[in-house]
């Protein structure tokens, strides 16, 4: 474990008032049948971040999948990254900013599929479809240098993937990693309710609304959509990033409890004062992340 003991940056404590100010407020059910009618639509990358960052969608797979392609002809290394967005919201802005960073500094090829989104559909949808994305790649890479990176829904989702290429007897990725990953969608850790005063950024409601339709009749106690209850011995290497201001800070220091009793060595980051996903936010505590999880993947 690493606890990252940095002073808190001004950048970052205005992030988490802007975050604050612009929480979602709607009523969890309202907002569902909102997403319902957003996600019947076919999700685009905005044409200027498209533009912006040379983005282009790969047409040889039957799933809507993003390509940023490496600026380096001789490094083969490849992330799969699945976007956060608690199962029901597509890649957001921050998300496209973010992995053109990592491209840049990793000089990698960040593949991005749109997988199916709660309501509409549930987790099984949402694994087959990346699994098509992943089977893809191993045709053009070596499990070594496959990467398997989410944040949020999408750290969940990639942790509950590698535990099916397990369950499925496939190659396991090189390394996972996890930025504020959901690992349990129950939130019945006791621990996460008393972090409400500290998140300013997820709307318990919403989040309990979400994990129920992306579960759909499975228990949301199923490994598959909380992962912090499968197999964790045996996956590529785990790294996860959280903040001490969020919810699933408790379950993330509950995973990595498990993994100690079990003898799993992971990368755990602990930053003091982060907000959910902060490495994806402009500010200087993220640079740090993005160093060290750079430095994780060159290994």
């Amino acid at each position: 474990m690493q606890e990252v003991d940095i002073m808190r940056s001004i950048r970052s404590f205005l992030v988490e008032m802007l975050l604050k100010m612009t929480k979602q407020k709607l009523d969890a059910k309202e907002f569902m049948e909102q997403r319902r009618k957003i996600n019947s639509i076919p999700y685009e990358v905005p044409a200027k971040l498209k533009h912006k960052y040379n983005i282009t969608k790969e047409r040889s797979l039957p799933v809507d999948t993003y390509v940023l392609k490496s600026d380096s002809q001789s490094d083969r290394r490849i992330v799969l990254f699945l976007p956060g967005g608690g199962y029901v919201e597509q890649p957001l802005t921050w998300h496209w900013h973010f992995l053109n960073q990592l491209r840049k500094q990793l000089h990698c090829t960040v593949y991005v599929p749109v997988y199916p989104k709660a309501p509409n559909y549930q987790y099984m949808d949402a694994i087959e479809s990346v699994l098509m994305v992943y089977q893809h790649l191993l045709k053009i890479a070596k499990p070594e240098n496959i990467v398997i990176m989410g944040d949020s829904a999408g750290g969940g989702l990639s942790l509950a993937f590698a535990q099916y290429l397990l369950e499925q007897g496939l190659p396991q990725p090189k390394d996972i990693i996890l930025l504020s990953p959901w690992l349990d969608i129950t939130l019945s850790n006791p621990a996460v309710l008393a972090m409400i005063d500290k998140e300013p950024m997820l709307n318990w409601d919403m989040l309990v609304e979400a994990g129920k339709r992306y579960a759909g009749e499975t228990p949301r106690s199923h490994y598959l959509v909380s992962p912090i209850h499968g197999e964790i011995k045996n996956l590529g290497k785990i790294s996860l990033f959280i903040g001490t201001h969020e919810f699933f800070l408790p379950d993330a220091r509950k995973f990595k409890e498990k993994a100690a009793r079990q003898s799993v060595d992971i990368n755990y980051f602990e930053y003091p004062k982060m907000n959910h996903v902060f490495p994806v936010f402009p500010i200087p505590e993220a640079k740090k992340a993005l160093k060290q999880i750079v430095d994780i993947i060159q290994k």
